[in-house]
């Protein structure tokens, strides 16, 4: 296993295999095999470009830094290559640093995993049922998400968000999306509010803290959680989207941590990485605790607990997880059996962060393949009473409800508001899985039918994951039933500290913020609207006498906040 001691590397200007637009980190020692180095090239040479922001990657194979490249350039302004040294913030994956820093108080002694959140937050408000310190690294808490709730309240994404900001935010919320234990739902929430027991609980800062007990006896010192965002970072990268001109910035405005906030380089994130092997930080417990998997009540087990993903891999067990942030796309992923590390990190939008990942440890992975893509297997097509059992309506996220349909000679999907007309079948390219949008990233994959019917389908992202939709019923409705005047007026909600104001255009029910654009509500069942907006689902109650009193608000991950109206 390899130590800082052991990165005796020279920057060049070029790829040794002839790529240009990169600086390459050349490895002193074992030389490796040059098809495999020319097959990683390859994976890389898309991204080569001495015009255009890119990407940086890392590889660390039987206890070797065997592989590290940057392509493309840190910032287009002054035209600063990227390198394996280059600096990004790496979102989510700072979700791993998180989880050690509260495993490493609980190996201490001085946080119990199954007391109270209330416990080190004394002023987090009462929930209906405990809420544990494990709920949060697990993503069990049920806990609506921040990031949701400061756009429902009119937050836009270049605003400035302080910690403090988004704490008190949390702290007003009244209630949850479901009870603690009951099931598994990432939260960006949960682990900010681990980062405060932290600080809390160590009476250190949460950048102190992971410095002083993580990134310095890691030798990890291109990494850190900033205090302030107009700290100044060396050899930070800048980060952009493309548009039809080129290229534009992306700024990162938060100083949020805990969920993300890290920032570090594909070299350090090796030292952390391999840090799961020489557990130079960290005792056996700690290691154990990071690799427990918990089960929900509904049966669910919590695969990305603890900040890393295990999934299996062509016969291989994988920890992964990714980031995303403004430009920012990262990628870390651990391979234990084949010893395999891999690091990568973006500049840019429109990256493909765990695909190139995967695509890269294949080059590494593919003498030890142990089977093959169970995906390309059964290709058997679907019989019609398998389509009518896939058909149905699914609900992905609050009001955004998938239409699966058995007809035209397949399965068809639009919307619930979009129209059916002329819709094209669906490509079946495995076992109970359809391609969506003729995009081999995008498919949708249902659970195998129960009593005549599949009660919910994951939508598959590449191989950033998948999103379960399950099966919703829905009432016969027609929308001319409603009066939409009844539905006018000024709603408040404590919880955002913000109002919408609900009126008619052109006979259109509308939702106006301060800080918002417009947007309409349709109506598809009683009293219940869909939006595209930072509300998507609004869900209206009324008094005994039939009057409109307010709605429930629900966006992704933040569910049924209160909205008091004034009509």
């Amino acid at each position: 296993m390899f130590n800082s001691y052991k990165y005796l590397f020279a920057i060049t200007a070029t790829l040794s295999l002839g790529l240009t637009g990169c600086v390459a980190l050349t490895e002193t020692r074992t030389a490796q095999p040059l098809p495999v180095m020319q097959a990683a090239d390859k994976v890389l040479a898309p991204w080569v470009a001495d015009d255009a922001p890119g990407v940086t990657v890392a590889v660390s194979w039987n206890d070797e830094v065997v592989y590290a490249r940057g392509a493309g350039l840190a910032n287009l302004e002054h035209g600063l290559p990227l390198t394996p040294t280059s600096v990004f913030q790496v979102a989510s994956v700072s979700k791993q640093i998180t989880a050690f820093a509260t495993l490493l108080l609980v190996a201490d002694g001085h946080v119990d995993l199954d007391a109270d959140i209330r416990t080190y937050i004394p002023d987090f408000p009462p929930t209906e049922t405990v809420i544990t310190v494990l709920h949060l690294l697990d993503h069990t808490s049920g806990l609506r998400e921040r990031n949701t709730l400061a756009e429902m309240a009119g937050w836009l994404p270049d605003d400035i968000r302080t910690e403090a900001q988004m704490r008190a935010l949390v702290k007003r919320q009244a209630g949850t999306n479901f009870l603690a234990g009951e099931e598994v739902e990432y939260s960006n929430t949960g682990y900010a509010l681990l980062a405060e027991i932290v600080e809390q609980v160590s009476g250190q800062t949460f950048q102190t803290f992971t410095k002083e007990r993580i990134f310095d006896p890691l030798g990890m010192d291109h990494s850190g959680f900033p205090d302030s965002r107009n700290t100044l970072i060396p050899q930070r990268a800048s980060s952009y989207y493309p548009d039809q001109s080129g290229f534009k910035n992306v700024i990162v405005a938060s100083s949020t941590y805990g969920s993300t906030g890290l920032y570090t380089s594909a070299l350090d994130l090796l030292k952390w990485a391999e840090n799961f092997e020489t557990q130079i930080v960290g005792s056996p417990l700690v290691f154990e605790l990071m690799a427990e998997r918990v089960q929900a009540r509904d049966g669910e087990y919590s695969t990305f607990a603890k900040g890393q993903e295990r999934r299996p891999y062509k016969g291989f067990e994988t920890w992964s997880h990714g980031g995303t942030d403004a430009g920012y796309r990262s990628f870390l992923l651990r391979v234990p059996s084949a010893d395999l590390e891999v690091a990568v990190i973006s500049n840019r939008t429109d990256f493909d962060k765990a695909g190139f990942a995967f695509d890269l440890a294949d080059v590494f992975l593919l003498a030890d393949t142990k089977e093959p893509d169970p995906r390309v297997q059964n290709r058997t097509p679907a019989s019609m009473e398998d389509l009518a059992a896939f058909a149905g309506d699914y609900e992905i996220f609050p009001g955004v409800i998938f239409a699966l349909r058995a007809e035209n000679g397949g399965l068809t999907f639009a919307n619930l508001d979009q129209p059916r007309a002329d819709l094209e079948p669906l490509l079946q390219v495995g076992p109970r899985e359809f391609l969506l949008n003729a995009t081999p990233e995008r498919t949708l994959i249902f659970d195998a039918p129960k009593d005549g019917q599949s009660s919910s389908v994951g939508y598959r992202i590449g191989m950033d994951g998948v999103i379960d939709a399950p099966r919703i019923e829905l009432s016969p409705f027609e929308p001319s039933s409603l009066v939409l005047s009844e539905y006018v007026g000024r709603c408040h909600s404590l919880e955002l500290d913000t109002h919408y104001d609900l009126k008619l255009e052109s006979g259109i029910l509308v939702a106006m913020h301060a800080r918002h654009s417009t947007f309409g509500l349709t109506a598809y069942q009683e009293d219940t609207f869909s939006a595209q907006g930072p509300l998507q689902k609004l869900e209206f109650r009324r008094n005994t006498n039939g009057q409109v009193i307010g709605f429930y608000a629900s966006a992704p991950l933040a569910e049924r906040v209160w909205f008091d109206c004034d009509y």
